[in-house]
């Protein structure tokens, strides 16, 4: 166990001290960065209020539209066209309303440059119509409850029922929605975490491969313990990313949550709800699927002898990997369709497919069950079954290729359980 432990603290301490993890660990938070500043600055620019001047004979109606000071504000000093066209070109002004009244119906122009901050013109639409409705009510001679009436809109509502195990339940379309779109970014994470421990691990055994340090190594130690101490290594460093990123987002949030920005894209968000999903069985599909590619591509690093022949060793996996990727894609938006069924009960695909049946609950407690007895059976076959390939080439140095290599190996393998036998 003390050479199982030296090599997994080697591995760590040399991936966690070079500038690849840094990188890695860096270029998500960047990136949230500049996405999160592009909402910000988007938000701002939305709630800025534009200033206008409305131009009209009609008294009522210049009180009216004066009253919506949280809509726009009127500049009471511009009463004529030429001004207001003055005051735009000034940049003082962003637009100008013209309205008119003619036995009782309400007209109206509104001009504006494609500089000016944003003006909702349905605000307009509804407070001139309700003016020209209630004028229009008492020409008829309704009464002002009469034709509050007649302007009221009809009501509808929304629900969304689940049926599972017979039962009819009320479902949170706000909940599905966040937890669709937590299974979405759990998705990408899922993938790049696998395209990057895989290259890293494969190519961790094809160095010391490469400079012919396995022959001392594997004179110290064996090669289930060289195996299991390097995956072991980048599991740690994988966790360690993670709990960065998870401090992060704890000291960051008492700092974001008070934004007018974040506190508009959390409405109806239940912060309960989207952890309680990214912390349940989504979790233990990403870290059934970490280990299974990342002990795939230990066997793959192992056929090479080369650091440059790494990329391609690791083509399949990366192949399955993008398979999987865009599986959830198709899930994210059709999760109830055959092709998702039968991909999430695929060990392979359903870390990246099975979180959005999950959230969107085309899939029963049982399914889920089953999906990670299995994923966890194959996981443990994968992993053995590399341990066993990785024992028997790696210590083989052939430059004819993948194909030939592993050809080399069954040889070898096949040799070593004769001798036992």
């Amino acid at each position: 166990m003390n050479k199982f432990w030296v090599i997994v603290r080697d591995v760590y301490k040399k991936n966690i001290k070079s500038f690849g993890f840094l990188t890695m660990v860096l270029t998500p938070i960047v990136m949230l960065l500049i996405i999160g500043g592009i909402i910000y600055f988007i938000s701002q620019s939305e709630n800025e209020i534009p200033e206008i001047a409305v131009l009209t004979s009609d008294q009522e109606i210049q009180t009216l539209l004066a009253a919506q000071e949280d809509q726009f504000t009127v500049d009471p000093d511009i009463t004529t066209k030429e001004a207001a066209e003055e005051a735009m070109e000034q940049e003082e002004l962003d637009g100008y309303l013209e309205v008119e009244s003619e036995n009782q119906m309400v007209t109206a122009n509104y001009v504006d440059m494609s500089s000016s901050d944003t003006l909702d013109t349905t605000v307009l639409t509804s407070i001139l119509t309700s003016i020209q409705l209630n004028r229009k009510a008492t020409e008829y001679g309704l009464t002002q409850q009469e034709a509050m009436e007649l302007m009221s809109p009809a009501a509808i509502s929304t629900e969304t029922i689940n049926f599972e195990e017979g039962e009819m339940t009320n479902q949170d379309s706000t909940a599905e929605t966040i937890k669709m779109w937590s299974s979405y970014v759990v998705g990408i994470a899922i993938f790049i975490f696998i395209i990057n421990y895989a290259s890293i691990i494969g190519t961790e055994i094809a160095s010391e491969k490469g400079t012919r340090i396995m022959e001392v190594i594997l004179s110290s130690v064996t090669s289930t313990v060289h195996f299991f101490g390097k995956l072991a290594g980048i599991l740690l460093v994988c966790l360690t990313q993670i709990i960065i990123y998870i401090v992060l987002a704890l000291i960051a949030y008492p700092f974001i949550k008070n934004l007018d920005f974040v506190q508009d894209l959390l409405t109806g968000v239940d912060i309960g709800t989207l952890l309680s999903n990214l912390l349940g069985t989504t979790l233990i599909y990403f870290v059934l699927g970490i280990i299974l590619y990342a002990g795939l591509a230990a066997f793959f690093g192992s056929l090479v002898t080369k650091i440059e022949d790494v990329s391609k060793a690791v083509t399949p996996l990366v192949f399955l990997a993008m398979i999987g990727f865009y599986g959830g894609l198709f899930a994210f938006a059709s999760p109830d369709q055959a092709v998702v069924k039968i991909g999430s009960q695929i060990p392979f695909f359903t870390p990246f497919i099975m979180p959005f049946r999950v959230a969107s609950e085309t899939v029963s407690t049982a399914g889920i069950v089953i999906s990670i007895i299995v994923m966890i059976v194959f996981t443990v076959l994968c992993t053995l079954l590399s341990l066993v390939m990785y024992r028997s080439n790696v210590l083989v140095y052939s430059d004819t290729g993948m194909i030939k290599t592993m050809k080399t190996s069954f040889s070898i393998l096949k040799n070593e359980r004769k001798k036992t036998n």
